[in-house]
Parts: C-alpha cells; structure tokens; sequence
C-alpha cells in the first residue's frame, strides 16, 4: 500500500504541514476578545521577536451574522454535543440560540 493511501496518523512526520483548527464558542464580545488575545499568547508567546513568528499562523474570526443558518445550526449542535453533564448527556446552551430572523 503506497503513502498516498495510509491514514493521517500514520503518516505523521517531522514535515510542516498547514493545518486548520477550528473553535466555536458562544461569548460575549469582551469574552470573545479575551479567546482571541489568550490564543494570540500561545501561538506567539514573544509579541516582540524579530522577524517571523517560528510558528507561522493566522487567526480568523466571524460571529453569528456571517454564518448561514445551516452553519450556525451545526456549529450550535456542536457544541452542545460537546458540552456533557456528569451523567453523559449534552447540556442544552442557557438560554438556547435559536435560528436567526
């Protein structure tokens, strides 16, 4: 079986790749800010270093209004699925986001 038809984690090598992390998160804009400048800090714990940053990145973010309802329907879904009680079952978001008018 050749390279091209192995799966991702075997094929893990010391080779940069580009990559895309996606998160979703429901906050308020102060809160909001306050991801972004923390995730900033991990990928760029030096905000003054010369040249490029070692670890090349960009971040990207949109809220609500530019997502379809699709969009905003599965990423809401998403975290919900992701958001467990202690006995394993989703917490519903409080108040919950319902599709945009």
């Amino acid at each position: 079986m050749g390279d091209e038809n192995r799966g991702e984690a075997a094929q893990a090598t010391d080779e940069r790749r580009l990559w895309q992390v996606k998160i979703a998160l429901v906050a308020t804009s102060e809160q909001h800010e306050e991801v972004l400048d923390r995730l900033s800090d991990v990928l760029c714990p030096d905000s003054d270093h010369e040249g490029p940053c070692p670890l090349p990145w960009a971040m990207h973010s949109v809220n609500e209004d530019s997502l379809s309802a699709k969009q905003r329907k599965a990423l809401l879904e998403e975290i919900e699925e992701t958001n467990w009680d202690p006995e394993g079952r989703p917490i519903p978001l409080d108040p919950p986001l319902g599709p945009k008018p």
